[in-house]
């Protein structure tokens, strides 16, 4: 009995199958390479930060420093003049004690306080308008417009009617009337006496976030060299964000009167 070698010939394999297995070995390969690159360079899509040098730290320096130098105070939405975000906001009643004045200066007719607390926005005219939004602020337009607003001495001078006195029918009179001022068909008020106003205090009537209301007390010499004491109301609102006049009618700016011997607080260039 013959024995029979039961061993089995491995069967042939298919053409495609070398080709198959060095394919293979060549995607190994690739993704072993790929794998090497993210591991040893960094992502196109995560780029190495550049190394601080000098002269990027400089140039850094420099922009900051020029947007800092470009951008400069931005005005409350409520206000009118980019220049009244520099003003002093405090919140602190003068009702029984004057604010303190920097400096009094020239203006329309007379003196007019000059601060921190506004004028800070000087008109074509010379009248300064740009208050801060408190009683402080309201006060200063007071003393301001009492002596430095007319309309009437100029084209420019009109255009303060806008600026600095509240809308309504009184400043379309007041308009009209400074407008045949300067055309010489009216007779202007004599502002002389204006000239010679010394202010000496104030007494507040009322004050809200909307309103206020001021006597200033002046002391003038009348006819005969005599010194005497005179008040002038003026009545302001805040509008357009700042605040402006609010006239005593359409031929009046402000309402004056004499001193009948009240209580005020003493405030002026010679306080």
């Amino acid at each position: 009995m013959s024995t029979q070698d039961t061993t089995q010939e491995p069967k042939a394999r298919p053409k495609w199958f070398g080709a198959a297995v060095m394919l293979l070995a060549l995607v190994l390969v690739g993704l072993l390479a790929w794998g090497l690159r993210v591991f040893l360079f960094p992502s196109n899509d995560e780029a190495a930060a550049e190394p601080t040098t000098a002269a990027s730290q400089t140039a850094s320096s420099s922009a900051s420093a020029s947007a800092s130098a470009t951008a400069g105070p931005v005005a409350d939405a409520d206000t009118a003049w980019d220049c009244q975000a520099d003003l002093n906001n405090d919140d602190v009643s003068v009702a029984d004690s004057a604010p303190v004045v920097e400096e009094w200066v020239a203006g329309g007719y007379n003196v007019i306080p000059f601060s921190e607390f506004g004028g800070c926005q000087k008109q074509p005219s010379g009248l300064r308008v740009g208050y801060a939004h408190t009683e402080t602020g309201s006060l200063m337009a007071a003393a301001t417009y009492s002596v430095a607003l007319d309309p009437s001495v100029s084209d420019e001078a009109a255009q303060d009617l806008e600026v600095a006195v509240a809308e309504g029918s009184n400043r379309v009179l007041l308009g009209e009337r400074a407008q045949r001022i300067r055309d010489g068909l009216e007779q202007s008020d004599d502002t002389s006496a204006i000239t010679r106003l010394t202010l000496l205090g104030y007494i507040q009537n009322s004050y809200t976030d909307d309103a206020a209301s001021y006597r200033l007390v002046y002391s003038a010499p009348d006819a005969s060299g005599l010194e005497q004491t005179l008040m002038a109301q003026v009545d302001l609102v805040w509008e357009d964000g700042d605040w402006k006049l609010d006239p005593a009618s359409g031929t009046e700016l402000v309402t004056g009167s004499r001193y009948q011997g009240q209580p005020y607080v003493q405030w002026g260039p010679k306080q």
